[in-house]
């Protein structure tokens, strides 16, 4: 029997975070015998397994043993390292594997195999061999691959955590601690500037250093080194060629270890050719990406479609793509350091303009399909579709506007995405992207004509009426010179709601009337022209037309009906809401504008969602619910805010608006107007619905709460468990919950939610 040890070298530098890691590993390997850690170069795999094996070493009398498996050069001589670590006496005639079992059959040991993936197949077999003759050992493996061995327990290894970068903004006083890579960056950096800190100013770059090298701890002690002679906002600037920066590191560790460059290249030398060049060309993609992206972009007489998804599993299975999402709908991810490295690859095998371009057209495909898709009862589905695809379609019109004779492609591929950019919340992004392939675009053609009139769209949209006629009149001119009627129908379409929210209602419904008999007499007959038709109810509404605006409503939900359309029935029903308030039918009101808020949340149609809870701030006013109105209004403002102008920029409207307000502040005083504005404003985009539908909070004509009931309330509102609260009130738990159903049910409330919405609005 040999003494209890611990064959672990002391670590040159401190370890830093991985708490929770270090917990749940302790608790798996309690109860397995093979635990294979596994994981991208550079996550921290060894530095992990060594620091669990250290916490474990009371609980195996015979020790904790670590052996770099990096120094065996063939799969024969796998046993003969571990045998070697482990002091196996070398005098017997047996073989290596044999010596080794019979010295730990009567042992209880932790054993650590470290860097099992050049050896993977010998290393497995040693492994099934070793824990069926040896009852008392345990398994600690590293590799970027699982073993493959029955009853291996395989645990992936994330990157270090990192803040969102909102969080440290220094504007909100972000100096958030508890992050493991600005902890690891921290230390590291005194190693080489003992005077370095971060402070308020210094931590959102360095949270944006940590983001930009995937939180991997490699990554950011190499960067670490670079802060003696460069500073934070160097170093980011010049990750673009990340390889050649952090060349310089560790000279005392393992080669793989020493340079970002050796560490990626140990993985990528393990590689087999087809694993090679699907690893090169899935660098082209942006984001995650889906199965049948990687089918359709990376296949080629090299490696067949049919092939990609084995291929794909071997990256997986290797720590090379990273695999999220849902068993129902999985999608994959690179690494940014990991995409670097494949496309360097790429540029250097000559392949990264024909690669970007096949991922330009499988995009340009999926915008074009989306457009032509929309009208019917699929508009979520190609809303979260397209959603999903959106760092792809920024790369591929990056790609048309950088790579000469491509310009005409990007503005195909952006007037295609109009129902992204209008329906699915992405006003902004579309503006940018129009607005950037239309500068470039110098040549007349069909595609810059749609492009302007879509441009003009959104920016109608957004509020931005100015630039949307000249969109309009650039259009209607460019349409004249090609003979090009479906985007002059289109631009005087939107060229009249533009009119419209200028005040101008009589010029208004005159295009908006031509519009809808062009698209009749063409035989159009799509989510753009029932949209037409809602737009002529709107302004119809406006101009004292309020029953002839619900007759146009009722048309477009009846070819909504046949179609499963939603979106332009959506818009009717708003303006439907809009009828309906004007004629005092606030209940009607109050149904219709519910049904659109709940399609446009579904599409997280914002612009939508703004308008249809401005409605219904109104609706409330109007049935004296002030405290409700003046929360919606909050909300509403919240929303117009991320996307443009408020209500359209409607003088109208707007008008109406700031009526409201005076009648709120006017009936609820100016502070509690404004708390319940600003209680609003925080909900979330994706709780408008919720917050929205639910029961109105307690009004003062309901019961007054005791001093005790009101504390209780407002520990419900602070977010405190049962639990929590009895701690706070010392009294038992049972007593605790007694009093929250009795608050809950005094209040008549059904959530806690709303007693935190109604209670800040005290």
């Amino acid at each position: 029997m040999c003494p209890q040890r611990t064959a672990l070298d002391n670590d040159l530098t401190s370890f830093v975070g991985r708490r929770k890691e270090i917990a749940a590993l302790k608790t798996v390997i309690s109860s397995s015998r093979l635990v294979t850690l596994t994981g991208v170069g550079g996550v921290g795999k060894t530095r992990l397994a060594r620091r669990v094996g250290r916490e474990l070493t009371a609980g195996f009398p015979h020790g904790v043993w670590f052996v770099d498996l990096a120094r065996a050069a063939e799969p024969g001589l796998v046993a003969n390292v571990v045998a070697e670590a482990l002091g196996v006496p070398d005098q017997s005639a047996l073989s290596p594997e044999s010596a080794l079992v019979e010295f730990l059959a009567e042992r209880k040991l932790l054993l650590i195999l470290d860097n099992c993936e050049h050896l993977l197949q010998a290393c497995a077999a040693l492994v099934a061999t070793v824990l069926r003759a040896a009852d008392g050992v345990v398994v600690l493996a590293t590799s970027r691959e699982s073993l493959g061995v029955l009853g291996e327990h395989s645990w992936p290894v994330p990157p270090l955590s990192m803040p969102d970068l909102a969080n440290v903004a220094p504007s909100k006083g972000g100096y958030v601690y508890g992050y493991e890579a600005l902890e690891l960056l921290e230390e590291r950096a005194r190693a080489v500037r003992p005077d370095f800190t971060l402070g308020p100013a210094s931590r959102p770059v360095a949270a944006q250093l940590c983001q930009r090298l995937d939180g991997l701890p490699l990554a950011i002690e190499l960067a670490a080194v670079r802060l003696r002679a460069m500073s934070l906002e160097q170093i980011v600037s010049r990750l673009e060629d990340r390889y050649r920066l952090l060349c310089t590191g560790n000279r005392g560790g393992p080669a793989r270890h020493q340079t970002l460059r050796g560490a990626v290249d140990w993985s990528f030398d393990l590689c087999s050719e087809s694993e090679k060049a699907l690893w090169a060309r899935l660098s082209v993609f942006a984001g995650a990406f889906a199965l049948v992206d990687a089918e359709v972009v990376c296949a080629d007489e090299s490696i067949a479609r049919e092939e990609i998804f084995e291929v794909l599993s071997s990256l997986v299975e290797k720590s090379i793509v990273l695999r999220e999402g849902t068993d129902e709908h999985p999608r994959y991810r690179l690494l940014e350091t990991i995409k670097a490295y494949g496309h360097e690859r790429l540029v250097a095998d000559g392949a990264a303009v024909a690669a970007s371009r096949r991922h330009r057209d499988y995009y340009l495909d999926l915008a074009e399909r989306s457009e032509a898709g929309w009208f019917g009862a699929d508009q979520v589905r190609w809303c979260a579709r397209l959603q999903d695809a959106q760092a792809n379609f920024w790369t591929a019109l990056d790609f048309c506007l950088t790579t000469p004779g491509e310009v005409s492609i990007g503005l195909r591929m952006a007037g295609a995405l109009i129902f992204f950019w209008n329906a699915c919340g992405h006003l902004k992004d579309g503006r940018y992207w129009l607005g950037r392939v239309l500068d470039a675009a110098v040549e007349p053609s069909r595609e810059k004509a749609k492009a302007l009139w879509v441009n003009g769209y959104v920016a109608m949209t957004q509020g931005d009426n100015a630039s949307a006629m000249t969109s309009f009149a650039n259009c209607l001119e460019l349409a004249a010179a090609l003979d090009d009627p479906v985007a002059r129908a289109y631009s005087q379409q939107f060229r009249g709601s533009a009119e419209q929210f200028k005040g101008n209602l009589g010029e208004a419904e005159t295009l908006l009337a031509d519009a809808v008999d062009a698209h009749r007499a063409s035989g159009a007959v799509n989510s753009l022209t029932l949209l037409a038709v809602s737009q002529l109810a709107f302004v119809s509404c406006l101009v004292g037309k309020a029953d002839r605006a619900i007759e146009l409503c009722e048309d477009v939900h009846a070819v909504s009906a046949v179609h499963g359309e939603q979106w332009a029935l959506s818009w009717a029903n708003w303006v439907r809401g809009l009828a309906q308030w004007t004629l005092g039918d606030h209940g009607a009101a109050a149904v219709a504008l519910g049904e659109s808020l709940t399609a446009k949340h579904a599409l997280n149609d914002r612009l939508g969602m703004s308008a249809c809870v401005e409605l219904l701030a109104w609706v409330s006013c109007e049935d004296g619910d002030f405290r409700r109105a003046g929360q919606f209004l909050g909300v509403a403002e919240a929303l117009w805010a991320s996307i443009g102008h408020p209500l359209f920029g409607s003088a109208k409207l707007l008008a109406i608006h700031d009526q409201y307000v005076e009648r709120l502040r006017g009936a609820l005083g100016a502070k509690t107007f404004e708390r319940c504005h600003a209680h609003g404003e925080q909900v979330a985009v994706a709780d408008v619905l919720t917050f929205v539908s639910e029961r109105a909070p307690a009004t003062d004509d309901e019961p007054r709460l005791t001093p005790r009931e009101r504390q209780v309330a407002g520990l419900i509102a602070e977010g405190l468990t049962n639990k929590q609260i009895a701690t706070r009130l010392v009294i038992s738990q049972r007593t605790a919950e007694g009093h929250v159903e009795h608050v809950l049910a005094k209040l008549g409330f059904q959530s806690r939610a709303q007693v935190a919405a109604w209670f800040a609005t005290l």
